[in-house]
């Protein structure tokens, strides 16, 4: 099992309209390619952990790559992990507000990280953790 933590920038806001189209997309696939995770999007930006086998996890990072509908796209952890922790979600989603979106925990610009090529077990489990958290919180009206 291997999974994938990402961040990104929309080119440009989306409409409930298209998150639900991409959201759609996304599971579809998801479903055909056994990959499950979860996905934030709040204050234009992209924040998504997806798990399954490294090649349909390489498969779609290399969709990402290309995807027009984003920029500056920053791989946070890429590994292998023991089980899946989303388990029976092709993909959840929690829509933040802007304010939710800069104070989750953990969260840093990506202009902030200090990517080197180390041991990133320590960060894979606090962006777990803040995603799994984060993900099954009620949303704040």
């Amino acid at each position: 099992m291997h999974h994938l933590i990402y961040m990104s920038t929309a080119v440009q806001p989306l409409s409930d309209a298209e998150l639900g189209a991409l959201l759609n997309q996304a599971r579809l696939r998801n479903e055909q390619d056994n990959i499950t995770g979860a996905l934030v999007y709040g204050d234009g930006r992209f924040m998504q952990i997806v798990e399954g086998d490294k090649a349909a996890l390489d498969d779609l990072y290399t969709r990402l790559l290309s995807d027009k509908r984003h920029v500056g796209l920053v791989k946070l952890a890429d590994k292998e992990v023991a089980e899946r922790s989303f388990t029976d979600w092709s993909m959840a989603f929690r829509p933040v507000s802007d304010e939710e979106f800069l104070t989750m925990a953990g969260y840093v610009q990506p202009i902030q990280l200090n990517l080197q090529p180390l041991n990133l077990s320590a960060a894979d489990s606090l962006l777990l953790h803040m995603m799994r958290s984060f993900i099954m919180q009620p949303p704040t009206e």
